[in-house]
């Protein structure tokens, strides 16, 4: 049956707020959503190697995943798809003019992701003799299909294993990588809790993950590894963007490098147009610390840097 292997990082889950759900004692738990009482950061979604559900005939997991961390709480979801798409077509609508005064849509307005959440299905057994079944979803919040399904799957041997990794957009250091693991015996389980579970889900994916067995059991393996994830990541810092190295500098002209904030202070290096440098963080008014990439350190005025792209 599926099973959530989160002892680790126990500490930083309660710290964290996380709500996972209990095992009874035959350990046949009924799979719910992992709750965070704040987020860890801002998250989108994308497709890793897509062979792994096309060939199920499954769509993109991101509806599915996108669900898992909506209801979750545990990060902020950030689009990246259709939505911000449409989004960008308001914008180019106030660039031209055409949108009412005050309606407030301009430039750097965007929320950065943190994290990019990738996602894939790395190994699955097809179903081909199974019955039509109602959805997981819909089976497990009640109503006219959830009340029609009652037994289990008339399905061959089925299983599929999920994985999830976590990259910092800002370092590109992988955060985590869990993997989900679930089979037909949990999806006959999980139909047969009835209504209520699943965290109270008001709607279905499509995609093929509520109404083909395969779906199910891919659901079910996600579930598993996203769970899995965030106990995992209980310990990200509450400000990913404030955690993150200071992003590198440019010089837009030739300036000093020198020992002091003070323009008549001894000069360290000359610095010709182009040269990287990496502030250090003291600032005095516009003097900024930085250090060169063969770690010579001293003061150059901002306005001659500009952010390196």
């Amino acid at each position: 049956m599926l099973r959530f292997g989160l002892a680790a990082g126990a500490a930083a889950i309660c710290m964290l707020g996380l709500s996972l759900p209990a095992q009874a004692e035959d350990e046949k738990t009924q799979p719910q959503i992992p709750t965070c009482s704040r987020p860890l950061g801002a998250i989108t979604i994308v497709d890793g190697d897509r062979r792994g559900w096309t060939v199920y005939d499954l769509q993109s997991p991101q509806k599915l995943l996108k669900l898992y961390v909506q209801q979750s709480g545990c990060f902020v979801l950030v689009d990246r798809g259709a939505g911000f798409d449409a989004a960008q077509r308001e914008r180019d609508l106030e660039k031209q003019g055409d949108l009412q005064r005050r309606s407030n849509v301009g430039g750097g307005q965007v929320r950065a992701a943190d994290y990019i959440l990738v996602a894939e299905v790395v190994a699955a057994d097809r179903d081909t003799g199974g019955s039509a079944v109602g959805g997981i979803i819909g089976g497990i919040i009640g109503g006219p299909i959830g009340g029609a399904i009652g037994g289990g799957l008339r399905t061959r041997d089925l299983e599929a294993q999920a994985i999830l990794s976590v990259t910092d957009v800002r370092t590109s250091e992988t955060k985590a990588v869990t993997e989900g693991r679930a089979k037909k015996t949990d999806v006959t389980f999980a139909l047969g809790a009835g209504g209520g579970g699943w965290g109270g889900w008001g709607g279905v994916v499509g995609g093929g993950y509520e109404n083909t067995p395969i779906g199910q059991v891919v659901s079910l393996a996600f579930l598993q590894a996203y769970t899995n994830m965030v106990s995992q990541l209980g310990a990200l810092p509450a400000n990913a963007n404030a955690a993150a190295p200071e992003r590198a500098y440019q010089t837009i002209r030739a300036t000093s490098m020198r020992k002091f904030p003070d323009s008549g202070a001894t000069v360290v290096r000359r610095l010709q147009p182009g040269m990287r440098l990496y502030p250090l963080g003291e600032k005095d008014g516009a003097w900024w610390k930085v250090e060169d990439e063969n770690g010579n350190q001293g003061w150059v005025l901002n306005t001659d840097l500009e952010p390196l792209r």
